[in-house]
């Protein structure tokens, strides 16, 4: 008889916590503090000055004007032509005489 072998792979348990979640709805009154508005119209105490007029007579002294002459001495205004100098460069070429020399040649006469 033959025997044989065979591998076999056995899966290891490894144990974990198991983390469940429950949903809890919780009500709870809270007292909300009431606000209530009323209109209440206070009469406005407006403070007035008390007028009195008792006729009073005033006397007013009035300057008058009065006209005074007076000599004023005006200087007479003289017109007059005004000269004025300005200084004018002006070029000008003036033509240099120019000397030219020329060798010339003049024949010598040999007396025979």
């Amino acid at each position: 008889p033959m025997t044989q072998e065979e591998i076999v792979h056995v899966p290891k348990i490894i144990q974990q916590e198991r983390v469940q979640q429950q949903h809890v709805e919780m009500v709870v009154e809270v007292p909300v503090p009431m606000v209530q508005e009323e209109i209440v119209h206070v009469p406005k105490i407006i403070p007035q000055e008390r007028i009195q007029q008792r006729p009073v007579e005033q006397i007013v002294e009035v300057p008058v004007p009065m006209v005074q002459e007076e000599i004023v001495h005006v200087p007479k205004i003289i017109q007059q032509e005004r000269m004025q100098q300005q200084p004018i460069e002006q070029v000008v070429e003036v033509p240099v005489p120019m000397m030219q020399e020329e060798i010339v040649h003049v024949p010598k006469i040999i007396q025979q």
